[in-house]
């Protein structure tokens, strides 16, 4: 039996690893960047180490000496780099595919292992649930098979993270951009889609698209 590590920050996909017994009361689960050493690594001897959801830079030393497997959610080569999901929702995509990839210097670069078509229907927190699962199935493959990557083919695109102020709505986009902007910041992990006027801020939520509006809730408070 394989010996694995899973580093992971996110709630929703640990128990999406629980329900599909990948995970049990016995899985080595470092949650914090500091439990991530060379030390513990060469002690525990791992098989794979997965990182389904980490936003920390893994120091070189660990990927180079152990088969760390990372989760990137574009078609790559396109799309690599920052907020994938939103990048692929602005560019007008329907559908993304959830790759695992090998971990090296590079960010998004390693070759492939394998990779899951995902609908970028619905919103983010939707989107997100669809993509955890994707990466769970994949993780089983992984865990009863011998997996080879092969490189990544192709001119890269890469795509900048989506920074704070892009969030807000700035009155000169189409309905559908608006829409879009809503739904794909709707998750609890995400800052909401907003919009400031003089002391206020509203944030947006649970949007619908129809012919000539966009229905959402909406959270009306002071602004910080």
């Amino acid at each position: 039996m394989k010996k694995l590590i899973f580093c992971l920050q996110n709630n929703l996909i640990e128990e999406i690893l629980y329900d599909k017994e990948i995970l049990n009361d016995s899985s080595l689960i470092l949650r914090k960047k500091e439990e991530l050493t060379y030390s513990l690594l060469e002690r525990e001897k791992p098989d794979l180490i997965f990182f389904p959801h980490w936003s920390f830079k893994v120091p070189a030393k660990i990927f180079k000496n152990f088969q760390c497997i990372c989760f990137h959610s574009t078609p790559l080569p396109y799309g690599r780099g920052g907020t994938p999901i939103q990048n692929m929702i602005m560019e007008g995509f329907d559908e993304t595919e959830v790759c695992s990839l090998q971990m090296i210097e590079e960010f998004d670069a390693g070759p492939i292992y394998l990779r899951s078509k995902i609908s970028l229907e619905g919103k983010l927190s939707e989107i997100l649930e669809r993509i955890y699962h994707a990466i769970g199935d994949q993780i089983k493959i992984f865990i009863q098979k011998d997996l080879v990557p092969i490189e990544q083919k192709g001119k890269p695109t890469i795509f900048n993270r989506i920074k704070y102020k892009d969030n807000s709505i700035k009155g000169n986009e189409s309905l559908l951009e608006i829409f879009n902007k809503i739904r794909m910041l709707d998750s609890d992990i995400y800052p909401s889609t907003f919009v400031e006027i003089n002391k206020l801020k509203m944030e947006f939520y649970d949007a619908h698209l129809t012919e000539d509006s966009v229905e959402a809730r909406v959270k009306i408070k002071l602004k910080s």
